[in-house]
């Protein structure tokens, strides 16, 4: 009876998961679908209905469990980067598809190596550059190679990295990536050559990775660990929740040296990469006019610092990586839906507006997908052992 409570106590958070998945992608379904005139709305939902609902019924089959291989996978990986590598070169005009995310990362870029301040700069579409230093410094290389979409590719690549690294299971690594692989809300940062999602595929790759390298101690490396913290905390104001539930009862249980040269490491590396885009600034108060912070924020003040404080509150429950990863998915949907919540009832505006942005939500999504395969292993495995009780 208590591995049949357990076995049930999974697939509930293997349910929970899976809607938030289902939900961001169906919303975005609804949002653009209806754009198009080609097929009617109702039957591309009903079509992703019945899909998702396939998906989530075989997710134990055994049948797929046993026949997936490693080279399936890899095979997977590379159809995957082949056809979002043409779309990157195929769609290369952000004026035509009237986005404004690549060029304001384009400019942003551009005035960022030449020292220039552009938090006041107006993008063709009216918007001004929310982009933080660090998001800024992961996008530069893709910057170079003249095509900033390649960011996706290579954000794509590092997520399968994560589930191979994550997972000994072949089907619970084809699984993730190819959820994520058709997942509306990642095709639509490739088209648009976006960089939004690439900030908390990077958060959760790294705190999978560093879990791996360093279960024993996260802080084995402190300089290291401060320096990459610092620069993931300046992609997304967001990204801190996952970051603060993953290291913040650590942090408080390890030698003080350590403390040191973690927190020194960290306070460097921000105030250096702040000062890459404030010190170009005529003063200070022209900073405060003008700063990412007044558009980063993706809900209001007092419902970030709840989240926050909550964040702290939850690292204290967290025992395995896998807790990070179901806290994160849950804290940054809520948070994300709160945000969209104020838009709609506060700032009245509609659902089909381009300012209700629900390409937010898609924040959750790499944390979502990986917390949907860790309960499908812990499934499979409580399943195994009321085979073996039996």
């Amino acid at each position: 009876l208590s591995c049949n409570l357990l076995v049930m106590n999974y697939s509930l958070r293997s349910l929970v998961f899976f809607l938030i998945y289902f939900v961001v992608n169906f919303l975005f379904l609804t949002k653009y679908g209806i754009r198009q005139n080609f097929v009617p709305l109702y039957f591309l939902s009903v079509l992703f209905v019945g899909f998702n609902y396939l998906i989530f019924y075989n997710r134990k089959n055994n049948f797929f469990y046993k026949i997936t291989n490693n080279r399936m996978v890899y095979l997977l990986v590379f159809v995957i980067f082949t056809v979002y590598f043409v779309f990157c070169n195929l769609l290369n005009d952000p004026y035509k598809l009237n986005i404004d995310r690549w060029q304001t990362l384009n400019y942003s870029l551009d005035f960022w190596i030449h020292g220039q301040y552009f938090y006041d700069e107006i993008n063709f579409m009216g918007n001004k550059s929310s982009y933080l230093p660090g998001q800024l410094l992961v996008s530069l290389p893709f910057y170079l190679l003249k095509n900033v979409g390649y960011l996706q590719l290579a954000s794509f690549l590092l997520f399968a990295y994560t589930l191979k690294l994550s997972f000994k299971s072949n089907y619970l690594q084809f699984l993730g990536i190819f959820m994520f692989g058709i997942s509306l809300s990642y095709i639509y940062e490739v088209l648009c050559k976006s960089d939004f999602l690439s900030s908390f595929i990077l958060v959760a790759s790294f705190i999978a990775i560093w879990d791996k390298k360093f279960k024993d101690n996260y802080f084995k490396k402190p300089y290291l660990l401060g320096g990459i913290v610092g620069v993931l905390c300046l992609t997304r104001s967001v990204a801190l929740l996952p970051l603060i539930i993953f290291l913040f009862r650590p942090f408080l249980f390890i030698d003080f040296h350590y403390k040191i040269k973690f927190v020194a490491a960290l306070i460097f590396t921000i105030i250096v990469l702040l000062g890459t885009v404030i010190l170009p600034a005529d003063d200070l108060f022209y900073v405060l006019k003008h700063n990412p912070l007044n558009l980063q924020g993706q809900s209001n003040s007092y419902v970030m610092m709840f989240f926050l404080l909550t964040a702290f509150w939850v690292s204290f429950k967290v025992r395995r990586v896998e807790h990070v990863f179901y806290f994160s998915s849950i804290f940054l949907f809520l948070l994300m839906v709160c945000f969209l919540t104020e838009k709609y009832f506060l700032l009245n505006y509609h659902y089909q507006s381009n300012l209700f942005s629900t390409t937010y939500l898609a924040a959750c999504l790499p944390f979502a997908i990986i917390s949907f395969c860790f309960t499908i292993q812990k499934e499979m495995q409580q399943k195994d052992q009321v085979k073996n009780l039996i």
